[in-house]
C-alpha cells in the first residue's frame, strides 16, 4: 500500500539505466536523495523516486541525470 505522502509522478523503473550502478534497485527499495535548497537536506524516497515533491514555500524537482549518487532534489520556490 502506498502512503499518501509517497504518491506522485515517477518514471517507470525501466526508464533508469542501472547497468553501471554497484547495486540495481528494485521497485519499492528505499534510497536517500540529497536536496539543494529548501527546508530539507535529504529525502528518503522509494524507488523510483518522485519527480516532484510539494513542500512549504515551493517544490522539489528531481534532477536524475547521471549516476544515482549524483541525483538530487532542487528546490524551486513558489512565485509570490
Amino acid at each position: 500500500m502506498t502512503r499518501a505522502n509517497e504518491q506522485g509522478a515517477r518514471h517507470s523503473p525501466d526508464w533508469y539505466d542501472q547497468s553501471h550502478e554497484a547495486v540495481a534497485l528494485r521497485p519499492g527499495d528505499r534510497l536517500f536523495v540529497q536536496c539543494q535548497g529548501g527546508p530539507s537536506q535529504s529525502r528518503l524516497e522509494t524507488y523510483p523516486p518522485r519527480l516532484e515533491i510539494e513542500e512549504r514555500g515551493g517544490t522539489y524537482v528531481l534532477a536524475d541525470d547521471g549516476p544515482r549518487h549524483e541525483w538530487l532534489y532542487v528546490f524551486v520556490p513558489d512565485e509570490r
